[in-house]
């Protein structure tokens, strides 16, 4: 197995979902114009991190939301679906982690839960799998922000009085995350002792708005298939077709995760198909 499969699936599971392929021009803020839209458009590629590095412009990113007449992120981040995500998250009734990992699995994950988060697993034997690595991030993430970059911008169109649209739906994007299979989670957890040295690389690469070595960094064919096809490439469609009407009916500052952006299948290139003109903005990146 290649050495950056574990990292494919880290990333993928901060609903980040960075690294597609390459591109022409490295932005993280794009305009939408043309096709007889009556003003313009912003798509912001976010992170869902709270590393306070990768969200150091956000006064201009600010500046541009509040141009627009109404934001959308990939989930309208309400406190209602907050709420429901949390509930879909659990097993199903009577079922715990020991129905999915055997006892030495369980053990080694369990020390590992402690060691990145302070957590013991058996405060968490009824969330579903995939969920202990989200548990983990949170609690070895560098911080500085008070909340995700999406959290931020999904804030500031709230406190603007914007109306707020989800793209997808909880059940769409809970469905995805119960496609990891067990096994993509063990590893991950095998392999803790690199992480901090990968998430630096993809800080510095994301600050440069360089989506081609974003690319490089967690590409892997070995895993690939499934999680390309059903995380970024399927969904990718679904944005750019939902996208279209609410940018036709106002203003709209768009923001989803950076991997969906680029490539011949990438959200950027399938609204230029619709006859949208989309180009890079100016946002001072370090």
């Amino acid at each position: 197995m290649k050495s950056h499969f574990k990292f494919r699936l880290y990333f993928l599971l901060l609903v980040l979902l960075i690294g597609v392929p390459r591109t022409s021009g490295q932005s993280l803020l794009w305009t939408i114009t043309g096709n007889n839209l009556a003003d313009t458009s912003y798509l912001y590629g976010t992170i869902h991190i709270t590393d306070s590095r990768v969200f150091e412009w956000k006064d201009t990113v600010f500046e541009k939301l509040l141009t627009c007449d109404a934001f959308a992120s990939e989930l309208d981040l309400s406190m209602e679906n907050m709420i429901r995500i949390v509930g879909m998250m659990k097993l199903p009734e009577g079922e715990t982690l020991h129905n999915h990992f055997s006892q030495e699995e369980y053990d080694f994950i369990k020390e590992a839960v402690k060691s990145c988060s302070g957590r013991d697993l058996s405060d968490f034997d009824k969330i579903k799998p995939p969920a202990l690595i989200s548990l983990c991030f949170i609690g070895n993430q560098n911080g500085g922000l008070e909340s995700t970059v999406d959290e931020l911008l999904y804030a500031r169109a709230k406190s603007a009085g914007m109306p707020t649209y989800g793209i997808e739906t909880v059940e769409e994007q809970i469905s995805l995350f119960d496609k990891i299979p067990d096994h993509y989670v063990l590893e991950y957890f095998q392999h803790l002792d690199e992480q901090d040295r990968e998430y630096d690389k993809l800080v510095r690469c994301y600050r440069r708005a360089d989506l081609d070595s974003l690319l490089i960094l967690i590409e892997d064919e070995e895993s690939g298939s499934l999680l390309n096809d059903e995380l970024i490439r399927l969904r990718n469609y679904r944005m750019a077709e939902r996208i279209v009407p609410i940018i036709r009916e106002q203003a709209t500052f768009i923001a989803i995760g950076c991997g969906h952006l680029p490539g011949e299948e990438g959200v950027l290139a399938l609204l230029r198909k619709q006859g949208y003109r989309v180009e890079p903005a100016n946002v001072p990146m370090r």
